[in-house]
């Protein structure tokens, strides 16, 4: 069994992705996390070739150094392929230990708690309250 497979359902109750390509349109950042888009979706790869160009920030986790996440070159695009140029996908790369991306995941909740604790209005809280189950159980 693929890794999401297993872990989608154990940490969002359901087996596949919660967003579509059109959420692309108009996101300002794409967090990766155990997703080898090159070896398992391809056609994905556009759509983050895309980002990157404009500028979105796409950050990874993922124990494997997935090249297309690191480099690619649009097989569409005449110019990249003649002159072997390609677009760099990922802004930060951070390649985990295998069950790592938990663990990362978790730092970056308790660094966001902290900072809500410390300033104020760094998390919201209409969103968490409509979209989340039990948040006032994880800032214990």
């Amino acid at each position: 069994m693929n890794p999401p497979a297993w872990g989608l359902p154990q940490s969002i109750g359901i087996g596949k992705g919660t967003v579509s390509l059109d959420d692309f349109d108009q996101t300002e950042l794409v967090i990766s996390i155990g997703h080898n888009p090159g070896t398992n979706h391809p056609r994905m790869m556009g759509t983050l070739h895309e980002l990157s160009r404009r500028g979105v920030p796409i950050i990874v986790f993922n124990p494997l150094r997935e090249r297309a996440l690191e480099r690619f070159a649009d097989p569409q695009n005449v110019m990249e392929m003649a002159t072997r140029r390609s677009t760099p996908i990922a802004s930060t790369y951070y390649q985990v230990r295998a069950g790592g991306d938990a663990a990362a995941l978790k730092g970056i909740a308790k660094a966001l708690l902290q900072l809500e604790e410390e300033q104020g209005n760094v998390l919201d809280h209409a969103f968490i309250a409509q979209h989340t189950q039990g948040f006032h159980r994880l800032r214990r």
